[in-house]
């Protein structure tokens, strides 16, 4: 495999559209780095999604269903396998499966609708959130809270792509979160454009870049980030949009419980700034301290 570069954060295209192969396979020549300096979850999820939507044309994304099975080297290229499941009137289903050299970093499977002439009236947001204009910017925040802040500092200074505005971030910066349920609005600095199911696809890379922070131990985010390792081991992500807006703030509202052994599972509903329903997702995620 060719052996790719460190993405610089600046164009989601870049790092979405993959190198057509032979047999339904697909290359990943750039990189997304993460905290623990592995790939970015994100990253597997937007790509694996816009690899099986190039098999199924003229349908519309409507879950992807994805399992890390180890973390992914930076430094290494990602080779997306597509296998056809079905391909009905309605319905096609794929699985995808992310390959580095002889190991196996992530089995996935994404399903795509073909749009009825009715879609419906999807559900929409039933309480008010303060617009993302009335917050902080995680730059000010930095400032605001110093002693605080390291943990900011390193997951999201080098992302200039992102403008991640969380609702009630004293949870994150004072003290630890009170309650299970969160709400945050992260908007792309780069405008996309509309290409098959590019937007769907910054979704789900989008869908994995922030933490709910009452799954953090009892002294917050910082020691969390230091002395933690945080890894997604299943995420789902359904789409209830045929044409969802990434260009525009996104509102997730998150609702997380801790489970045993440091599991944890965050769920979130994602609207438009119109308040219309896009997706909905889960998260099983593992906190476990580093030296266990």
């Amino acid at each position: 495999m060719a052996n790719p570069h460190r993405w610089d954060q600046r164009d989601l295209i870049e790092l979405l559209m993959l190198e057509c192969g032979v047999q339904r396979s697909f290359l990943s020549t750039v990189n997304d780095t993460n905290v623990n300096g592995r790939v970015y979850g994100g990253q597997l999820l937007g790509q694996a999604l816009w690899a099986a939507a190039q098999t199924a044309p003229g349908r519309s994304p409507c879950v992807l269903q994805a399992t890390f099975l180890q973390g992914a080297r930076p430094d290494d290229a990602i080779e997306y396998s597509v296998e056809s499941l079905q391909d009905g009137r309605r319905f096609s289903s794929r699985h995808v499966y992310g390959v580095q050299g002889t190991g196996l970093v992530l089995s996935a499977n994404a399903s795509f609708q073909l749009a009825q002439r009715d879609p419906g009236n999807p559900h929409r947001l039933q309480r008010q959130w303060p617009a993302p204009e009335q917050l902080p910017t995680l730059n000010e925040l930095a400032a605001r809270y110093p002693l605080r802040s390291e943990a900011v500092q390193l997951r999201f200074n080098g992302r200039p792509l992102l403008d991640v505005r969380p609702i009630h971030p004293e949870g994150y910066f004072d003290h630890p979160a009170e309650h299970r349920e969160i709400a945050y609005w992260v908007r792309l600095e780069q405008a996309l454009p509309r290409e098959g199911c590019l937007h769907h696809a910054a979704l789900a890379y989008l869908s994995d870049c922030w933490l709910n922070g009452s799954l953090a131990p009892p002294l917050g985010l910082l020691e969390l980030w230091q002395h933690h390792y945080v890894s997604n081991l299943n995420h789902t992500l359904w789409f209830h949009s045929l044409e969802p807006d990434a260009n525009d703030w996104l509102l997730f509202v998150n609702d997380a419980v801790r489970s045993l052994s440091g599991r944890g599972l965050a769920t979130s509903h994602i609207y438009q700034r119109d308040g219309r329903l896009v997706a909905s997702m889960a998260q099983d995620m593992l906190i476990s301290p580093r030296d266990a």
